[in-house]
């Protein structure tokens, strides 16, 4: 008998197919058809035990897959683009995540031609293990601040690399706590002619024939995180005292040190950025994704549970059909939808740039890709973390189980506020630059602006509205609040930019809202993706006279309200299978596509260690100790 997902599925008028292949390339998919099954099928990569580790045992575990998937990497002969895809196929971080993420990557785009010759083939072959250490333990989006120190030695034509405080100790460095026998480390650049600001040193910090800590390192985990998230990366702190390195371990494809100390800079001081620029632009496609899954596994539970019904005679509602689940899960699954598509928007101004910065040394798009990338990054992971929530409360109680997965991609994608910078710290970045901009474009009307700043128009016009259309709407709430800000910082010169740091995070969450809804194609999805924006902008909408009535405000409302009626669960399942997850690739059991969810749940905790007797006897003597019986006996 099909199940109610199944039934849904075949009532769908949504073409998922077409739709797949505007999610992703057709190499992106014939890859992911490549490895899906490899991994579906191998029991080391298998989750259903994975809740009942402990921190030791998960480290573990994470150098056992680690191992497991360089082994298929060199049977199955993947290309280098396979083994990527492989990686970001673990929806769990592994401790060599980084190290392709952050240390070779950074090394290729940031080393000279013979640095990456070097260190590149060593970083492949998996002889050198990095990580990307810039956070300290009392300094974090603060690059300018930090403390690690790299005092160069023209005697010896070394740095000496040192942590002068305890506070400077780097912390919160994935892939640092047990596996990394290497370090990419952003330090003080001090020369006989002063400090010139942070730049990336080669540190090597374990012993490749030992795997002990080197001389003069102190190298280890900081143990597990909150909500259990990112439980298989091995996050660690490292001191270093005194510790030297050849002149060579400074990347210098863009600033270099001669052996006489004399120091050539960057063309442009933005460019020792380019690294968190790179880890930033990633972000917003992988927040859409993970709320993907969420949403996905939400609304086929959601289809498949059903609670109370019209009438005695009829059966009980589908749980999908409430007013108030629809309202909450359609525009999840709009706002998943909307954040891949602008991440994968900025990930190609990312390479264009790349490409225009390494052919011909141009930086000119630098200060948008920075921009961007901070921005969505601020606001991808702040809507996608109160999805993931969102999305478990309408799976009501069996939400909160484990086996519902929703709460480890919770887990998981909570830190993206944080890490990479601080949401509220780097917001002020990008509205320091539309300030500026908006400064610049008053004194020259004409000035050109990049494509993402173009909005600002509106704001010197005088205007906030020039047409009934959605998307100007957004563009004009914007540029308001650019210009309350530029008059804010204008009439309070002695306040600094921490003051304004509050108004900064709205800023540059507009500023998102503006570049993610200019992004989406047509899909059924897009017009409530930008109404459900909107709604959530009402009160700056209002403030800005962008919309200037409560009628106003309850016609958003309508619109949305009809967006959402208007699509059937039919379409909506059409809609998340287009996603083409694999079961193996959505944590828990209840989000599977035949939609049998209470059977496997059953089965599931049927086969737990704590159900299936091996600690029964164990179990038995403690509940006697505690019952009556138990107590009595020991008399």
């Amino acid at each position: 008998m099909p199940s109610d997902l199944e039934l849904a599925r075949a009532t769908s008028s949504v073409d998922a197919e077409s739709i797949a292949a505007l999610l992703r390339t057709p190499n992106e998919r014939a890859v992911r058809a490549k490895l899906l099954p490899i991994f579906a099928a191998d029991q080391v990569f298998a989750k259903t035990s994975r809740p009942f580790k402990n921190h030791a045992q998960n480290m573990l575990y994470a150098l056992e897959m680690s191992k497991r998937i360089l082994e298929l990497r060199d049977t199955h002969k993947w290309t280098h683009e396979e083994w990527k895809a492989a990686l970001d196929l673990q929806n769990d971080s592994l401790p060599i995540t980084l190290h392709e993420g952050a240390f070779a990557t950074v090394i290729e785009a940031q080393g000279t031609d013979a640095q990456r010759d070097f260190w590149i083939p060593k970083c492949r072959s998996y002889q050198v293990i990095g990580c990307y250490a810039q956070t300290e333990l009392a300094h974090g989006s603060n690059v300018q601040g930090l403390e690690t120190i790299a005092k160069f030695d023209p005697a010896t034509d070394e740095y000496i690399v040192s942590s002068p405080r305890r506070e400077s100790t780097k912390w919160w460095i994935g892939g640092m706590g047990v596996l990394a026998n290497h370090a990419l480390v952003q330090a003080i650049l001090e020369l006989p002619s002063g400090r010139k600001g942070p730049h990336l040193f080669i540190v090597p910090i374990r012993n490749q024939t030992t795997h002990r800590p080197l001389p003069n390192v102190t190298v280890g985990d900081i143990g597990p995180k909150a909500y259990g998230g990112f439980c298989y990366m091995d996050n660690g702190y490292l001191h270093l005292s005194s510790v030297r390195i050849p002149r060579a371990n400074m990347l210098q494809r863009f600033a270099s040190v001669s052996a006489d100390g004399s120091y050539t800079p960057a063309k442009h001081d933005k460019l020792s950025y380019g690294s968190m620029v790179a880890l930033r632009a990633g972000i917003p496609i992988n927040s859409g994704w993970n709320l993907a899954r969420a949403v996905t596994i939400a609304i086929r539970y959601c289809i498949n549970r059903r609670q109370f019904s019209p009438s005695k005679t009829e059966v009980e509602s589908q749980v999908l059909t409430y007013a108030s689940t629809k309202m909450r899960l359609y525009p999840l699954l709009a706002r998943s939808y909307a954040y891949i598509f602008a991440g994968r928007s900025l990930w190609a101004l990312y390479q264009q740039f790349l490409e225009s910065l390494t052919k011909d040394g141009d930086i000119s798009m630098l200060p948008e890709i920075h921009a961007l990338s901070t921005a969505l990054k601020v606001k991808a992971t702040w809507d996608c973390v109160s999805g993931l929530e969102e999305a478990r409360k309408c799976m009501g109680g069996h939400g909160f189980s484990h086996m519902s997965g929703v709460g480890s991609l919770f887990a998981a994608q909570t830190p993206s506020q944080t890490y990479e910078g601080d949401n509220y710290v780097i917001s002020q970045q990008i509205a320091r630059a539309l300030v500026k901009a908006l400064g610049f474009l008053k004194q020259m009307p004409d000035a050109p602006l990049p494509d993402s700043f173009a909005y600002l128009r509106l704001a010197v016009n005088g205007l906030r509205i020039t047409k009934d259309d959605d998307l100007h709407m957004l563009h004009a709430r914007t540029a308001g609040l650019v210009e309350e800000l530029a008059k804010e910082v204008a009439t309070n010169p002695e306040k600094g930019w921490t003051d304004h740091s509050w108004t900064a995070a709205r800023v540059a969450a507009a500023h998102a809202d503006v570049f993610v809804c200019s992004s989406l194609p047509e899909t059924p999805l897009t017009k409530l993706h930008i109404l459900s924006t909107l709604v959530a902008a009402l009160p700056e909408l209002l403030e800005t006279g962008v919309v200037t009535s409560a009628q106003s405000a309850k016609e958003l409302r309508r619109r949305q309200g009809a967006e959402v009626e208007g699509l059937s669960i039919g379409d909506v399942v059409g809609l998340t299978d287009a996603f083409e997850f694999d079961d193996w690739e959505l944590p828990g059991v209840v989000g599977g596509k035949e939609g049998m969810v209470y059977g496997k749940m059953l089965k599931t905790v049927e086969e737990w260690d704590i159900n299936k007797g091996e600690m029964g006897e164990e179990i038995r003597r403690m509940a006697l100790e505690i019952t009556g019986k138990g107590r009595r006996s020991k008399l």
